[in-house]
Parts: structure tokens; C-alpha cells; sequence
């Protein structure tokens, strides 16, 4: 675990995912909700809790005009329509919230959305959201975790909302 991990103890619900992740073992994080499957990582980055933000999927909800394919460039227009645009990078800006979209190739894995902390949130498919380093999910990091969401294919950028 990482420091901050290590000082506070891991809870066996961290512990758990340490297996699905294993990037997450030398990395600060922490889980901040129960398990919820109401929504996903992608609407949970437009900053919803009552959707399921996937193209093709049963109940799920997929903005108007948005391709409806499992795409990192899907994404980024369905993104686009909650306010974001595209951005060169992750680094923390007074005022920004960023997304970060993950995929193998072209095929859409996961985002995560920055915190003003600089630290990255995440929803983990049906399960936890958590606060966590970005690079402890991409795929580099977790050679042998049951969960591969690849590398950080793009970053997206809008006006922090207030809480």
C-alpha cells in the first residue's frame, strides 16, 4: 500500500481491490462511497449518480447525437455535451475539472475525473467509488489484475462545478 494507505490501515474492501488492481498497492487511494450500481465511471465524470452512461447497453442512457460506440471517441463527444472540451494534459488548474479517458487501442475502458486536490475519483464499474493516483489504474500498472482499463488515452477539460 502506499504511504498514506499504510498510515491510516486498509479496510478489507481496499484490500480487495488491491487484487484487482495492483497498482493501487504502492499507490494512495481510498474508497469514498458504497457499492452503487446506479451509475458508472463515464457518468460519474459528468457528475451524475442516477444514470448508467453507456452506448448499447440495457437501461442505459447515451446522449442525443453521440456515435453509439464503445470508443474513446465516442466519449469524448458524449463528455462534450456536460461541458467538456478536449485538453492537452491532467495537470491541476485552478478552477478546471479534468477527465481522463482510458483505452486499449481505440476501445473505451474507464474515466476518471480530477479532484481540486489533484488526486483523480473514479466509479469501478458496478462497485466503489475511490480517490486514487491516476497512473495506479492504467494497465502498466497492474500487469496480472483482473481489471485492465489501458493507458490514459485523452484528457478533457471544463469549469469546476460547485459542490
Amino acid at each position: 500500500m502506499g504511504a498514506g494507505a499504510r498510515a491510516r490501515g486498509v479496510t478489507p474492501d481496499e484490500w480487495e481491490l488491491t487484487a484487482f488492481f495492483p497498482g493501487l498497492r504502492d499507490a494512495d487511494f481510498r474508497i469514498t462511497s458504497p457499492i452503487d450500481p446506479a451509475y458508472n465511471c463515464v457518468a460519474w465524470a459528468a457528475g451524475l449518480t442516477m444514470e448508467w452512461w453507456q452506448p448499447n447497453y440495457p437501461d442505459g442512457v447515451w446522449p442525443d447525437g453521440v456515435a453509439l460506440e464503445g470508443t474513446a471517441s465516442a466519449v469524448m463527444p458524449a463528455l462534450a455535451t456536460v461541458g467538456y472540451e478536449r485538453c492537452e494534459n491532467g495537470h491541476l488548474e485552478e478552477g478546471v475539472e479534468k477527465a481522463a479517458i482510458f483505452s486499449e487501442g481505440e476501445r473505451f475502458k474507464h474515466v476518471a475525473r480530477q479532484l481540486p486536490s489533484g488526486l483523480w475519483t473514479s466509479k469501478l464499474g458496478r462497485q466503489w467509488d475511490i480517490e486514487h493516483e491516476l497512473e495506479a489504474l492504467a494497465s502498466s500498472a497492474n500487469a496480472g489484475g483482473a481489471v485492465q482499463y489501458g493507458e490514459v488515452a485523452a484528457y478533457m477539460a471544463r469549469r469546476r462545478r460547485a459542490d
